[in-house]
């Protein structure tokens, strides 16, 4: 081998190198937020919204408060009605203005049953939900979102996406609604209405 032809496939090699330790790196961090990545951990899915979340994503939305939670708990819901996990707000009906920040670990039914209810629910005026940014290679995502997104191809009113700059904190149970640290991924919020 000429010396040329050593220097590139050492430079190469080096690069093969410096990629398998980032990636080694990257698999560790990934390790420590294990508990809050998005994906089928059932065990660690309740992430609660705070209120500055819930302020950003009323003005997007153009709402001064929702008439109901449909993914929430005692400790943790922003309207008066909400269905928690005994009362599955995938099997009841939604109406008024939804939020809903569902469970990470399968968000597929839950947009789903968003369009199901939107488009046979003239009393809803509006849905928001807040989601995982990270999903978006997803069939889910490229089925029931990419099509419509930012008023591409409506259904029946107005369907927009907005990205939430940086990280967004939740808060977890017992922490008094105060986020505690920012998620590893982004999240994006979803938002349905009729005008």
């Amino acid at each position: 081998m000429s010396k040329s032809a050593f220097s590139i496939f050492a430079a190469y090699g080096g690069r093969q190198h410096a990629l398998a330790e980032k990636k080694k790196r990257h698999r560790g961090q990934a390790d420590a937020f294990a508990a809050d990545v998005p994906q089928a951990d059932i065990e660690n899915d309740e992430r609660y919204t705070t209120r500055e979340t819930i302020a950003w994503c009323m003005e997007r939305a153009g709402v001064d408060e929702f008439d109901l939670d449909v993914a929430a708990c005692a400790e943790s819901h922003w309207a008066e009605t909400y269905y928690n996990k005994e009362r599955d707000g995938l099997l009841q009906p939604w109406f008024g203005r939804a939020w809903g920040n569902p469970p990470y670990s399968d968000v597929a039914p839950w947009v789903a049953k968003a369009w199901r209810e939107w488009t046979t629910r003239p009393d809803l005026t509006v849905i928001c939900m807040l989601l995982p940014a990270i999903k978006t290679e997803q069939p889910w995502w490229q089925r029931d979102v990419e099509p419509y997104r930012d008023g591409r191809h409506a259904k029946t009113g107005r369907f927009e996406t907005h990205f939430l700059p940086g990280r967004t904190a939740f808060a977890r149970p017992g922490s008094g609604g105060v986020g505690q640290s920012g998620a590893p991924f982004g999240c994006v919020l979803l938002v349905w209405r009729r005008s």
